[in-house]
C-alpha cells in the first residue's frame, strides 16, 4: 500500500479569533519561522523553540505550541526512518494534548496526521490498525469545521493512495481534492494559525489532475 508522505510536511487556517496580547510576540515569530522552508536540523530547533512555548503560553492560546509540536514531530518520524516510531508517538501525543487543551478542527488533523505517520512506518501491517482512528479524527474536525481545505487535503491524499479495490484511486480522491483546491483559496490567513495545504495540493496534481 503506498502511503503519503507529504502530507506530513505539513503547515494546517481555520477561522478562530485568537486573542493576541503583548506577550504572544514570541509565538508568533515561531510560527512565522514554522512556516518558512527548513532543513532537518531547522526542525529540531524548532521542536525546541515550541517545547518552551508549549510550558508558558497560557489562554486562549494554549493549545498552539502543542499543535505545531505534533506536525514537526510528524515531519521528523517521515525524514528518520530508524526512530520513526518515537517521533510519531510524540506527534501523537502533543496533538492529544492541543486537543485537551482546546479541541478544534486544526489539532484533530493534526492528530489524523500523526496517526498517519505512525501507520507509514509499516503500512501494509498498520493500515488495519490506524484506519479507523484517522479517519474517526478527520471527521471530528470536518464537523468543527467543514470549511478547513486541510482536512480535504489530508482525506485525499490518503483515498488517492489507497487501493482501488478499497474504495481509493484518483476518480475517487478527485472531488475531496478538489473541494480542498476550492476552500485554500477561501481561506483568510492569520498570523497564528496554519497554512499549508497550496504546494501539497501542485503535489498531488502531478499523480492525480483534479482541476
Amino acid at each position: 500500500m503506498r502511503v503519503v508522505l507529504f502530507i506530513f510536511i505539513f503547515q494546517l487556517g481555520s477561522i478562530y479569533l485568537i486573542a493576541q496580547p503583548n506577550n504572544t510576540q514570541p509565538l508568533i515569530d515561531a510560527v512565522t519561522q514554522f512556516h518558512t522552508p527548513v532543513t532537518g536540523n531547522d526542525a529540531k530547533e524548532m521542536v525546541s523553540v515550541f517545547e518552551k512555548l508549549a510550558s508558558t503560553t497560557t489562554g486562549a492560546n494554549a493549545w498552539i505550541p502543542s499543535y505545531y509540536l505534533a506536525i514537526l514531530y510528524s515531519r521528523l518520524s517521515i525524514k528518520n526512518k530508524n526512530i520513526a516510531d518515537s517521533y510519531a508517538d510524540k506527534a501523537i501525543y502533543w496533538a492529544n494534548k492541543s486537543i485537551a487543551s482546546n479541541p478544534n478542527d486544526e489539532n484533530y488533523s493534526a492528530l489524523a496526521m500523526a496517526k498517519i505517520s505512525k501507520m507509514a512506518v509499516n503500512p501494509v501491517l498498520r493500515w488495519v490498525t490506524y484506519e479507523k482512528s484517522i479517519y474517526a479524527a478527520l471527521n471530528i474536525a470536518k464537523k468543527t469545521n467543514p470549511n478547513n481545505p486541510r482536512i480535504y487535503i489530508l482525506e485525499g491524499s490518503l483515498t488517492l493512495n489507497k487501493p482501488y479495490l478499497f474504495g481509493g484511486g484518483c476518480d475517487k480522491a478527485k472531488p475531496i481534492l478538489s473541494k480542498a483546491r476550492v476552500l485554500m483559496e477561501q481561506q483568510i490567513p492569520q498570523k497564528l494559525l496554519p497554512t499549508w495545504g497550496r504546494q501539497h495540493l501542485e503535489d498531488l496534481k502531478k499523480s492525480c489532475v483534479f482541476y
